[in-house]
């Protein structure tokens, strides 16, 4: 318990700093993002959250990930954070993040306290704008996964994150090649906007797990 008191000081006194910014998110930028033109409309940006969740277990804190489902949309089957799209009824955008979580893998917003927003993320391509939040719970989560949105479950240590390997891969998405940088764990990898929301959530912990 001790080691878990330590560890989760170390989180409140990282999230205590000043946010990376876009420059940490540009660092996991897929290239072909970098020379594509989009013609959006800034009024009709839609809106939605993803929840960087962590809990504690067997002495150390932990991160979710979960894998889309295979239902044929543009991000099936990625590694992503849980969340969505913006509703009405949400409120707020902090809403959105804990509703999406609670529908998508069972996890009661009720005992999640949001330690921290970080830098909105958007995807031209979709026309989405990205909030995300870091949230804790004060125990390891029973997952009740939605198998129409989620097939699996990851946590990952923080140590782990911490010291995730960056390489660049070139393969093949629809008709198109692309070459992006991806984070590699044992588990899985992660690329795309994920990888760049999970890029500044590293380096606020690398302001105290050096």
């Amino acid at each position: 318990m001790r080691n878990n008191n330590e560890i989760k000081e170390k989180l409140l006194n990282a999230f205590r700093n000043d946010l990376p910014g876009s420059a940490s998110q540009l660092k996991m930028i897929p290239e072909s993002r970098l020379n594509m033109s989009f013609d959006f409309n800034p009024e009709k940006i839609k809106k939605s959250a993803v929840l960087l969740l962590l809990f504690p277990e067997n002495g150390s804190y932990k991160l979710l990930f979960i894998k889309r489902a295979n239902d044929g949309g543009r991000h099936s089957g990625q590694i992503a954070f849980p969340g969505g799209k913006f509703e009405l009824k949400d409120n707020d955008l902090i809403n959105t993040a804990l509703r999406e979580t609670e529908e998508e893998i069972g996890i009661d917003k009720k005992g999640v306290k949001i330690l921290k927003s970080l830098t909105p993320l958007l995807i031209p391509v979709s026309n989405f704008s990205v909030k995300p939040f870091v949230g804790m719970i004060d125990e390891k989560p029973e997952i009740k996964m939605n198998l129409h949105e989620v097939q699996e479950v990851y946590k990952l240590d923080l140590k782990k994150i911490v010291s995730a390997k960056r390489i660049e891969k070139t393969f093949n998405a629809g008709n198109q090649k692309i070459k992006a940088p991806f984070y590699i764990f044992d588990e899985f990898e992660i690329w795309g906007a994920s990888a760049m929301i999970l890029s500044e959530f590293v380096d606020l912990l690398k302001t105290e797990f050096t």
